[in-house]
This record gives structure tokens, C-alpha cells and sequence, in this order.
């Protein structure tokens, strides 16, 4: 896990509600990297699993108690999963550089093609 406090990135009014889903990314909020976890397919580790601790981490709290909304409430992981890192991720034709975003807890939640998942907080908090 790898931190930097420094790195921040452009990104809206969302509020700090834990109960939110369906929240788009705010688009005119500074953000500042609170964690982040790399994801391999070989671990046995699922990217459930990943972006579960990686929030809990930078919440500062027990992966246990992320249980209000459910993840999957939020966002197909599976199907990210079988998007990003599935038998056609080696194809010529997939981008290594790609990624997804989506708000879980008040947080941004970025997952990369090349396997890292990165959580954003509102830099003004």
C-alpha cells in the first residue's frame, strides 16, 4: 500500500454520505490520494476484496464495518473484474491504460487496467 498526500487530482460537490450510491464523480473538487491497493487476478484476492480494504483503510476503519452501502449496491465489480483483468486482458486489442470511477462512501474510487485501485478524498476535508 502506497500513500501520497502530495498527489492530488481534479475532480465535484458530492457530500461525505455514506448512504449515497448512484453518485456520479464530481468533477470540480480537488482530490488527495488516500490509499491505494494493487489488485493481481493471482492472488486469490478478489477486486472486491481490494477495493473493500483500500476504502477501509483510507476511511480508517475495519474492512467489517463497510457494510453501509453495499459495494456491489454501487458498482458490478464483477463484471469489472471480467472487463479489465479477464482471459481477453493480454489481447492486443486491450488498453493498459484504461480505468473506471465511480463514488463509494463520499470517496473516489479509481481502478486501473494495470491493476491498482486508488481512492481519492475531497481534498478540503
Amino acid at each position: 500500500m502506497e500513500k501520497d498526500s502530495a498527489e492530488t487530482d481534479a475532480g465535484t460537490d458530492a457530500t461525505r454520505e455514506h448512504g449515497a450510491t448512484g453518485e456520479s464523480v464530481p468533477q470540480d473538487v480537488a482530490w488527495t490520494l488516500a490509499d491505494q491497493r494493487l489488485f493481481d487476478p493471482a492472488s486469490g484476492d478478489g477486486l472486491t476484496t481490494v477495493i473493500v480494504y483500500a476504502v477501509a483503510d483510507a476511511e480508517g476503519i475495519a474492512p467489517k464495518h463497510l457494510k453501509h452501502p453495499p459495494l456491489f449496491d454501487v458498482v458490478d465489480t464483477a463484471a469489472l473484474e471480467a472487463a479489465f483483468f479477464g482471459n481477453h486482458a493480454n489481447d492486443r486489442s486491450h488498453d493498459p491504460n484504461s480505468s473506471t470511477e465511480f463514488m463509494y462512501r463520499g470517496y473516489r474510487v479509481v481502478v486501473r487496467s494495470d491493476g491498482w485501485v486508488q481512492v481519492y478524498e475531497r481534498a478540503d476535508e
